[in-house]
């Protein structure tokens, strides 16, 4: 995240400066939180100010100079509490003596109460920053206090929601890179999918990100709003769902890399891998849609061998997915060792990608982030992810 510095504030922690203008209040929050911090995060903006307070990563509380945003005005707001409950627990607020508290002991509120109260008004003074687009923010360090109070509820989502608050397009823009033609490719992170409440609209966004498409041929194949359809792959980029495909020559570095690793293992041994994962994903379908996996194998084969006929000539995927190595090479004996290591290796890779578009268009983004989990673990045991 952008800063403007990092010096002690005083003798209780170290401070770090920097404007919303540098970085935005969701990778801001992601960031402060994805680390794990303790402390105070400060943030300004004209004559307002809000703090909010984190314990190892996670929001326990948060608090406005605004006097329409404070606890007893939005228990009022929302007709939790009466003008004199308010007026009579307002006489007794006292240093260590909060409003939430008084009004459990005079019996206004239960506990339960309390704790939905705070949350609530936790999340409407974070979502209103989420609609800043300039100010400036502290990060405060100092040690964990005594009377943590766990707020349960999903910083994810709540990120989530307070992006699509935003309507700045120049910071939607920004969020996206700047790049109209840039292609996102999924991260597989299915722990923070599995966490996020997404609406059917969101989910057809994330299943046109396939690695190939670019922003602007999402937008034009999706339902929503040009800006809308931005604002949601900005969401999923600041969450890590997806991620920006690497720059031309980055990727040429990158594929010459996986290349040369590719040549330091034993073909056979990167097929069974390959093969693994194949094993893997057929499982996962076969839980799914049953005995309609293997129909699906075939289509998604049938996909690949478009390209890769000869390699595929013979082959099929009725063994748990898996894809005969033996009949392969014999398909391509006749030539040199280098091209058919070159053929086998971009044939299995054509595969993966074919079964992976084909969760996709049948069984949707859900199904599909398991599927991209799967592949990413697997290549990663290659030393390729």
């Amino acid at each position: 995240m952008g800063t403007s510095g990092m010096e002690p504030e005083d003798d209780e922690g170290l401070s770090l400066r920097g404007t919303i203008e540098e970085t935005s209040v969701p990778e801001l929050l992601r960031s402060v939180l994805g680390s794990g911090e303790t402390g105070v995060l400060h943030f300004k903006h004209g004559d307002i100010k809000k703090s909010v307070y984190l314990h190892t990563g996670r929001v326990v509380y948060a608090k406005s100079s605004n006097p329409d945003e404070r606890m007893g005005e939005d228990l009022l707001l929302r007709g939790k509490i009466t003008v004199r409950q308010y007026l009579e627990a307002s006489k007794q607020i006292r240093p260590g003596r909060r409003l939430g508290t008084i009004l459990v002991e005079q019996e206004a509120l239960d506990p339960e109460e309390l704790l939905s109260a705070i949350e609530a008004h936790v999340k409407e003074i974070l979502l209103d920053v989420f609609t800043w687009s300039s100010g400036e923010y502290e990060l405060v360090m100092t040690e964990p206090a005594d009377d943590v109070v766990t707020l349960n509820f999903s910083m994810e989502n709540l990120i989530l929601e307070g992006i699509r608050r935003t309507r700045a397009w120049s910071r939607i823009y920004r969020g996206i890179g700047g790049d109209v033609e840039a292609i996102h490719v999924p991260t597989g992170n299915t722990e923070i999918l599995l966490k996020l409440e997404l609406t059917p609209e969101e989910q057809e966004v994330l299943a046109h990100v396939s690695g190939r498409s670019t922003i602007e041929q999402i937008c034009q194949v999706s339902y929503l709003s040009n800006l809308e359809t931005c604002r949601i792959l900005w969401a999923f980029h600041v969450l890590g769902v997806v991620q920006r495909e690497m720059p031309g020559e980055t990727a040429r570095q990158a594929e010459e890399g996986i290349r040369v690793q590719h040549q330091e293992l034993d073909l056979e041994d990167v097929a069974e891998k390959v093969n693994q994962i194949l094993g893997r994903i057929y499982s996962f379908l076969r839980g799914r849609s049953g005995d309609d996996v293997d129909e699906f194998m075939a289509e998604a084969l049938s996909r690949a061998s478009a390209r890769f006929e000869t390699l595929f000539d013979g082959v099929d995927l009725k063994q748990y997915g898996r894809a005969d190595y033996d009949q392969m090479l014999a398909n391509v004996a006749h030539l040199s060792p280098e091209e058919r290591r070159s053929l086998i290796l971009a044939g299995l890779n054509e595969l993966v990608t074919a079964v992976q578009l084909g969760v996709r268009e049948r069984h949707g983004a859900q199904e599909e982030a398991v599927v991209s989990g799967i592949i990413k673990e697997g290549y990663r045991k290659l030393g390729v992810a």
